[in-house]
């Protein structure tokens, strides 16, 4: 409430110098030695009156001590024209009282009501851990959720995982090649992950072994492959649940990159000639030609990538 009063008394003040449809910006100051709050309407305003922003300033604080609101202490000017307005202890007191008795009431409004809204966040990778990235995308997207949800908007969480893709193909060919077979295990998931990963890196066999594994897991032609992808998957999601139990988090929609490439791959191929190109046995997004960077969409492998996964995830959103 202090917020809009001062706002409204230099509104009234501009307007006591003839300057109409006004616009206050009154920000929080970076340093409280400065203030609360700070205005920049002296600087913005005095090209318009034909005088020096500090001059306009000292005329603006003259007018706002006149009225000055109960809870502002102190005003003061700072720098060529910047107004700081000091609240008094009163003030925060009495907001203390208020968000204590309102509770989680407290900031409730209908600013965004009738409004829907869809937030992705977290989007951790079944077969790999959970790491920090995630967790800050997890605390990032649950408070924009959350901000957005009290203001009156309905808010679906979305979750969307990569339970396919050559990081899979990684993490299998490692548990495979690990003589522990505890398939829910995480901690087995994430040494077989990175061993994997280093093999793809350092031997070309073992990269061939991979590239050949993560087709199987698309076209799933291979039943012992198939039964560790599933037992690996869900070891993996049911891990993520315990933490998001832990978070406070609960999705509405969880999407998944092996929903996504089918129709992301066909769109791509629809459009070769219109948008897309071929390239070295791939297909390609040519961005050059466009200002932008060129992206590979379907690779050599005949396989989707994480570009075309995205057309598909737009439409599956769009749908709900």
């Amino acid at each position: 409430m202090a917020k809009e009063e001062i706002k409204r008394i230099i509104k009234n003040a501009l307007t006591h110098f003839s300057i109409q449809n006004t616009e206050v910006n009154l920000e929080p100051t970076e340093d409280l030695e400065h203030g609360d709050y700070s205005t920049n309407v002296a600087l913005r305003y005095a090209k318009e009156l034909g005088q020096s922003p500090l001059k306009l300033a000292e005329k603006i604080v003259s007018e706002f001590l006149k009225n000055k609101p109960e809870g502002v202490e102190k005003v003061d000017i700072a720098g060529p024209g910047f107004i700081n307005f000091y609240l008094s202890p009163e003030v925060l007191r009495k907001n203390i009282e208020t968000i204590i008795k309102n509770g989680e009431a407290y900031g409730k409004n209908t600013n965004l009501k009738g409004q829907k809204v869809m937030v992705e966040y977290t989007d951790p990778n079944p077969f790999k851990e959970f790491h920090i990235g995630h967790l800050m995308s997890n605390a990032i997207g649950e408070s924009i959720s959350r901000i957005i949800e009290v203001n009156g908007a309905e808010v679906k969480r979305a979750n969307y995982q990569g339970d396919v893709g050559m990081h899979v193909a990684k993490a299998i060919w490692g548990v495979v090649k690990s003589e522990e077979k505890d398939y829910e295990s995480i901690r087995l998931w994430g040494e077989a992950y990175v061993s994997g990963a280093r093999a793809y890196e350092e031997n070309e066999e073992s990269k061939k072994e991979i590239l050949e594994i993560n087709k199987k897991i698309y076209d799933h032609s291979d039943e012992e492959i198939n039964a560790i992808y599933d037992k690996g998957r869900k070891a993996s999601l049911d891990h993520f649940e315990d933490l998001y139990r832990k978070l406070g988090t609960k999705f509405d929609f969880y999407f998944f990159e092996s929903e996504t490439g089918d129709f992301g791959k066909k769109i791509v191929e629809e459009n070769i000639g219109k948008i897309f190109e071929k390239s070295d046995g791939a297909i390609i997004f040519p961005g050059e030609k466009h200002g932008l960077h060129t992206r590979v969409f379907i690779n050599s492998e005949g396989l989707p990538t994480y570009e075309a996964k995205e057309l598909g995830l737009a439409k599956i959103k769009y749908e709900k």
